[in-house]
């Protein structure tokens, strides 16, 4: 249901800031869109940019637009250009989270402004496997299964892996890991799928976060949410720019099954 009343910040990580009914609450909101913006920010001072002020200036006034279009286009054309995915992420994406957390500190855009734009570019992080090379996909079933980072509840997931194992899935299953770990094992591994597990609304900065980390590490992974976290962010999936987000074990599996299946389809239409 659309409800174009809903006050901007629970608007604020829909993708083209249009509405949705109000689910995610402004607490979560507000800790995802802060912990996006200073992920992005911190990922961006570690790297080399070669975007210039004017370029990432528009880029920043094109994500915080009432709608995600001319973002969109910037980063379009780019590509377009001969961008790599990793200029892409980096010396626009990153690099636009930097600037725009340094015109909040400088009251020149207001917060709603800022959580719009982590909003976009948690998506534009999502939508980027365009840019990637292709790589081959593994001709069996197979996904990362990990705790979030700080999580403490690991019996579900464990549970959830030993289930998908039985059913003729292969599960790498990795609890207790920091984010740089994560990443690393993420991005060597090369999994088609990756499932995150956590456990309320507690974790959703880190969710957040971790996300942001795997988009850039692991570009080709789809990535999926599951846990009792689900349950109460109903919406958890569209705003952190998730894949897609399951509760329960049928749910979680019919979930893996499309992801595999989409997965699968997007190999085959490469020539």
């Amino acid at each position: 249901m659309l409800i174009i009343d809903t006050p901007i910040l629970v608007r604020a990580i829909d993708d083209n800031a249009r509405g949705q009914e109000k689910r995610l609450s402004d607490a979560s909101l507000l800790a995802m869109a802060q912990e996006v913006i200073n992920r992005l920010s911190h990922i961006s001072r570690q790297s080399n940019l070669d975007i210039s002020d004017v370029d990432l200036d528009a880029f920043c006034i094109a994500l915080v637009e009432p709608t995600a279009e001319d973002a969109k286009r910037i980063i379009l054309r780019a590509h377009e250009r001969g961008a790599s995915h990793q200029k892409l992420c980096l010396s626009y994406i990153a690099a636009a989270a930097c600037r725009l957390g340094e015109w909040w500190e400088q009251d020149i855009i207001h917060f709603s402004d800022v959580a719009i734009a982590a909003g976009r570019m948690l998506h534009m992080l999502r939508d980027l496997r365009i840019a990637t090379p292709h790589i081959p996909v593994r001709g069996h079933r197979e996904a990362l299964f990990a705790t979030v980072p700080g999580e403490q509840h690991v019996l579900g997931v464990t549970m959830a892996a030993e289930i998908l194992r039985g059913k003729g899935w292969h599960i790498d299953l990795q609890v207790g890991r920091s984010e740089a770990e994560l990443c690393k094992i993420a991005h060597d591994g090369g999994y088609p799928i990756i499932g995150l597990s956590a456990s309320g609304a507690d974790r959703v900065r880190a969710l957040a976060r971790t996300i942001v980390e795997l988009r850039i590490a692991a570009p080709r992974s789809l990535i999926f949410i599951s846990g009792n976290i689900v349950q109460i962010e109903k919406d958890i999936a569209i705003r952190t720019g998730a894949d897609a987000a399951a509760s329960g074990m049928d749910q979680s599996l019919e979930t893996l099954e499309s992801l595999y299946q989409a997965v699968m389809g997007a190999a085959s239409a490469v020539p």
